[in-house]
């Protein structure tokens, strides 16, 4: 399964992935299109923290979450520092002192709101278990992999709400693809280390010190290894890196872009 580009007249296009954890949650990933941002914010710029106008990201969240028919008090969102650290939203109060938390992940039972992660060629991981209805998000780019970010969200899960990754339903979103996503000598040492047995098929050589990295394959043994089963895994084919007509890139524009947002919302 993957996910669909949903471009209707007159509405805001984004992508979503149909029938994620048997049509019960709605996993969302915004495009870079149908926002008011300008330049190399262009257009629907969700990010706060790129120097763009916060009027004009404001604007886009709304534009947002006016599409998904939610409130905007209801999309939540992290301080995210590429880290291991997971946000729980236990009661309705969370909404508003947790918002902004410094993590990489969040996890929550509370119906109507829309669990957010921003990326710019990064991948976000979205998890789902039916049976205790909790639903996660998690920012995983080279560090997200290395720290094993989407193990400590299942850990987490089933320590607070009793979850079991056997039951869990996962999604990788589109991020920067092994055609493209080149790294140094820094990342390599960082998979080697964390998938010792595995790191040559995660890591392809192009020479001159550096290698193309896959990083849907690297968090995918993640969830695989943590206990999710294969066949409730989702991958996204769509590489961030190779179409920037559709997304922002951080690394195809030298720093200088928004970011897309994956929204999990049950």
């Amino acid at each position: 399964m993957d996910f669909v580009l949903k471009n209707e007249l007159g509405q805001l296009p984004y992508l979503y992935l149909p029938g994620f954890g048997e049509g019960k949650v709605r996993a969302v990933f915004t495009t870079r299109r149908g926002g008011v941002s300008r330049g190399c914010y262009s257009s629907l710029n969700l990010g706060y923290h790129t120097g763009d106008d916060a009027d004009a990201v404001t604007a886009n969240r709304r534009l947002v979450t006016d599409a998904l028919n939610i409130g905007e008090d209801r999309l939540i969102t992290l301080n995210q520092v590429h880290s291991d650290r997971v946000v729980v939203l236990e009661r309705e109060e969370d909404l508003q002192l947790k918002k902004g938390s410094r993590g990489d992940g969040l996890i929550t039972h509370l119906s109507n709101v829309a669990i957010s992660i921003l990326c710019a060629d990064c991948q976000a991981i979205y998890l789902y278990d039916p049976s205790n209805r909790v639903i996660a998000v998690a920012h995983a780019g080279w560090r997200g992999a290395a720290a094993k970010i989407a193990a400590s969200c299942l850990q987490e899960m089933s320590n607070v709400y009793g979850s079991r990754p056997a039951d869990c339903y996962a999604a990788l979103s589109p991020a920067a693809g092994p055609c493209c996503y080149e790294v140094g000598e820094d990342v390599y040492q960082a998979v080697k280390e964390t998938f010792p047995e595995t790191f040559r098929e995660l890591l392809e050589e192009k020479g001159n010190g550096k290698w193309f990295f896959n990083i849907s394959q690297s968090n995918c043994l993640i969830l695989q290894d943590a206990g999710v089963l294969r066949e409730n895994i989702s991958i996204s084919s769509f590489c961030t890196i190779c179409r920037q007509d559709l997304f922002f890139s951080y690394r195809g524009s030298r720093g200088e872009t928004g970011r897309m947002a994956a929204i999990l919302i049950q």
